[in-house]
């Protein structure tokens, strides 16, 4: 079996693990989280989590092997999604949209200076994973808040991973991410964000769009599977 820390092991290969292990993680964090624990568990288990996930890179976070200026916003950011239990309703909406407005920063640095790389790649999309696992179990946590299924949305990236593991669909585990899929996550996390300044007044009035937006996410992972299901197109050999 391979070291997960081995230098030579392929990189795509260890995030692939991380990310397993990562979304069993998760789950049982949010689980933990959802029945009563202290919402600074899940903040320590995503600290350590990602913790690994940077030292699992290490020397290969860019092609130049430095951490570079895209993968420093992704940390801001998640530092930003760490801290969000110990913040008011009200400040999470303002927090939250700092950090949203930060999320396509990381991108466009990386493709301007060049440091694109599958670590960041990764690193990105698990953040906004754990952005979004962290509104939900915080809007469920809200005295009067919404119900248990604005878990769903929280939990779909990792059930997913964990899905895909077992089933291996397709000839390939990595999913793409498209640009469908990527206005979905950005429309969802502002439904989560806005849910949080319609609380407590206003929250029943959002409460169908969360409802909505849940469903179409749902329809967006499904819509992924499919795809993997059906392996990439063959052109017709002529």
């Amino acid at each position: 079996m391979a070291d997960p820390m081995d230098d030579s092991d392929p990189l795509q290969a260890r995030l692939l693990r991380w990310s397993e292990g990562h979304a069993a993680a998760m789950v049982v964090a949010a689980w933990a989280a959802a029945t009563g624990s202290p919402m600074g568990w899940l903040s320590f288990c995503g600290l350590v989590s990602f913790s690994v996930l940077v030292y699992c890179g290490r020397r290969r976070w860019t092609p130049s092997g430095r951490f570079g200026p895209a993968n420093g916003v992704t940390l801001l950011r998640l530092c930003g999604v760490l801290a969000l239990p110990w913040l008011a309703p009200r400040s999470i909406v303002y927090w939250g949209l700092i950090l949203f407005a930060l999320d396509g920063a990381d991108g466009w640095i990386a493709r301007r200076t060049g440091l694109s790389s599958e670590f960041g790649e990764s690193f990105d999309k698990e953040s906004d994973a754990f952005f979004t696992l962290m509104l939900c179990v915080l809007l469920y946590r809200l005295p009067g808040g919404l119900g248990a299924w604005i878990l769903v949305p929280g939990l779909l990236r990792y059930l997913f991973v964990l899905f895909v593991k077992f089933a291996k669909p397709g000839e390939s585990p990595k999913e793409q991410r498209t640009a469908k899929a990527g206005w979905i996550f950005c429309l969802m996390t502002l439904t989560l964000l806005f849910s949080f300044a319609a609380y407590p007044g206003h929250l029943d009035a959002w409460r169908p769009l969360a409802i909505v937006m849940t469903l179409v996410l749902v329809y967006s992972f499904g819509e992924t599977l499919r795809l993997m299901y059906r392996g990439p197109r063959r052109r017709p050999q002529g």
